[in-house]
């Protein structure tokens, strides 16, 4: 039940996610664009949404944690599942860094370092997508490949859009965040299935 636990955190911190940036932030912004702006626009200095999301970026990090360490449980004698595993948890405690060094609104002396901060997260993002899917057999493989590439290619897009406010930008860029929280809870289902001590290489 433990380790059920800590992979329900995972799907919990991806819904989480939307309903405490595009539903509660972007709402208490008069004047915020959903499909034009980027999202790392409402956990930056001087947003009207910053005071909600600044303690839901230490939650988010608690349970995305959490669901790392649970997935690590879950993935017994399976060495590329035990790495994305890892690779998840990293993920998951370098959301303190983004908060250390959020975007502030009209000052481009911060841009620097949020976008250093957010590669390496993308980074490990991507590494953890990867292993996962070198883990898996059948479904659960091709639905993380083909959830990488709309992540990575929307990314892309509307990194290449920016700084906007523009269309592609902000719809671009959720399609990408999205991508990747619904694989998070993919994931989390797929392994819940599973007994804890299951091969979960013939998945």
């Amino acid at each position: 039940m433990t380790r059920r636990a800590l992979l329900a955190a995972g799907a919990l911190s991806s819904l989480l996610y939307v309903v405490a940036t595009d539903v509660v932030a972007a709402s208490a912004w008069d004047g915020y664009h959903r499909t034009e702006q980027m999202v790392s626009e409402l956990f930056a200095v001087g947003s009207p949404g910053r005071d909600v999301l600044v303690p839901f970026t230490w939650l988010y990090t608690v349970l995305f944690t959490a669901f790392g360490v649970g997935v690590w449980n879950s993935v017994s004698g399976n060495r590329a599942l035990r790495i994305g595993g890892g690779l998840l948890i990293g993920y998951g405690l370098w959301n303190i860094m983004g908060a250390l060094y959020p975007l502030t609104l009209g000052d481009d002396a911060s841009i620097p370092m949020h976008i250093l901060a957010t590669n390496v997260q993308l980074a490990l993002m991507v590494s953890a997508m990867c292993f996962v899917a070198a883990g898996f057999h059948g479904r659960m493989r091709a639905y993380s490949i083909a959830s990488l590439a709309v992540s990575a290619v929307m990314g892309i897009v509307a990194f290449m859009a920016a700084p906007g406010p523009n269309l592609v930008l902000g719809i671009g860029e959720r399609i990408s965040i999205g991508a990747f929280l619904l694989w998070v809870a993919v994931l989390a289902v797929a392994l819940w299935k599973r007994p804890a001590t299951a091969r979960t290489s013939q998945v």
